[in-house]
Parts: C-alpha cells; structure tokens; sequence
C-alpha cells in the first residue's frame, strides 16, 4: 500500500480535505511549504519517515531543516520535528486542528 492510500484512508478528515482542494504545494505563512499530491511520497521517502516513525508522514517543512508532521490516525494535530531527528526524539505539538493551524497561515513555535 502507498502512503498516499494510508492518507486518504487514515489521516485527518480536515487534511483529506485540505489536500484535496489544494493539490500543490503551498507556501503558507512566513515560512511554512505546505507538500502537494505529487511531492508528499517523494518527501517522507528521501526523510524515510515511515521508517522512523511508523504511523506518521510529513506533511511540509518550514525551509530550515524541520519537517511538519501528523499522524496516520485520523487526529487533526500538527506537529513539528528536525529532519534529522525523526524518530529519535517525539515530535512537538504545534496545533492541535490542522484547520485552525493553516487558517492562522502555520504559525510555528519560534515565530513570534
């Protein structure tokens, strides 16, 4: 199974949603790049993140080495992570709606 059937079948209602109407990439915010359909299996392959983290897939990165992640559970939280930590240290909370998060254009944890 690709990832992109585990997330059309298993994440967030409000991403599919998302992802949905927004088939490319998006740059959000100040710093945020929001993956489109064709570059979201690209990008968890080169961080190997279902490797490291089973369960989870990045969803974006804010261009300086962290990447954005959410579950393959169906929660809405986003989360935020360095690239070469993935699965060495767990992930921090950054919004618990994935909605509310990109409607407020992805503020991060040091953008103040």
């Amino acid at each position: 199974m690709s990832l992109q059937n585990d997330i059309n079948e298993t994440a967030s209602t409000q991403y599919r949603s998302y992802i949905a109407q927004n088939p490319d990439e998006q740059s959000v915010g100040d710093s945020v790049l929001l993956y489109g359909q064709g570059y979201i299996e690209e990008q968890n392959a080169t961080y190997e993140v279902q490797a490291y983290l089973p369960g989870w897939f990045a969803i974006g990165d804010d261009g300086g080495g962290r990447a954005l992640l959410m579950r393959l559970d169906g929660s809405n939280n986003v989360y935020l992570c360095d690239h070469g930590a993935i699965g060495s240290v767990d992930p921090e909370l950054v919004a618990p709606s994935f909605s509310a998060w990109v409607a407020e254009e992805c503020p991060l944890p040091d953008d103040n």
